[in-house]
């Protein structure tokens, strides 16, 4: 597995095996932009004729906002194989067995609790002997604090 060009999944249902985009699926990442962590509003208040503001942040500290990360997805395969694959893989995403488990090797960087938002971007080519597809798949992200790792056995 080449560890620089895959994400590793898994749903959070008792027994669901660790997937790898790239062995599993056929899905190779090119890029994985994470953002930036904002904290959620904190409650200020404006007084007429007085400078600033007032802010209450509460005892137990500022709190992280859940966010989106959007992954840009790669498949070359034989002719008339894209579509089938990228089924396979959106059905996996989707699918039956609760949230996701998402891990990337490369950053080290893994959450919990993660839902798919949409599927986009998807642009297929085709050639004589073989065809590719790029697609992006927006991730949300509910627990931004999660700091989670999987590891990947294979067949």
């Amino acid at each position: 597995m080449a560890t620089e060009y895959t994400l590793l999944m898994q749903k959070t249902a008792d027994g669901s095996a660790v997937k790898s985009s790239l062995d599993d699926f056929g899905f190779a990442v090119c890029d994985i932009p994470w953002p930036d962590e904002e904290t959620e509003e904190v409650a200020t208040r404006k007084w007429p004729g007085v400078d600033g503001e007032d802010a209450y942040i509460p005892p137990g500290g500022q709190k992280l906002q859940a966010y989106d990360v959007e992954v840009e997805f790669r498949y070359k395969g034989d002719l008339n194989t894209a579509y089938a694959a990228y089924k396979t893989l959106r059905n996996y995403l989707i699918g039956a067995g609760g949230f996701l488990r998402l891990y990337d090797p490369y950053w080290k960087k893994g959450r919990k609790e993660v839902y798919v938002k949409k599927f986009h971007d998807r642009k297929p080519h085709r050639s004589n002997i073989d065809e590719a597809l790029s697609m992006k798949v927006t991730f949300r992200a509910t627990n931004p604090t999660s700091e989670i790792t999987l590891a990947y056995v294979g067949d």
